[in-house]
């Protein structure tokens, strides 16, 4: 009987690695991935085989867990413009 396929989701969190690198690891032919139904799939065997390269690389290489993102403070929004109103001007003498 096969054994069977785990999604991309599933693989990332088994690995602990960002769906996009999975992905990209994919594109650069590193990993084999099949297409089942529109989702990305991995074999037992290739999910092994990620674990096996990754247990061997040095504690220097491997990823580290980046700091928390800080959000930039956000810049106020400028005020609207001040309107002025229209100039108004001296009404003529009409009897002339």
């Amino acid at each position: 009987m096969p054994l069977a396929l785990k999604t991309l989701q599933e693989v990332s969190v088994e690995l602990g690695i960002p769906e996009a690198e999975l992905k990209a690891l994919v594109q650069m032919q590193k990993i084999r991935g099949m297409m089942k139904r529109g989702k990305l799939v991995f074999a037992p065997d290739e999910i092994a085989k990620i674990k096996r390269q990754r247990k061997s690389l040095p504690e220097s290489a491997k990823e580290t867990v980046a700091p928390p993102v800080v959000p930039k403070p956000s810049i106020p929004p400028k005020p609207p413009p001040v309107r002025t109103p229209p100039r108004r001007f001296p009404q003529r003498p009409t009897d002339l």
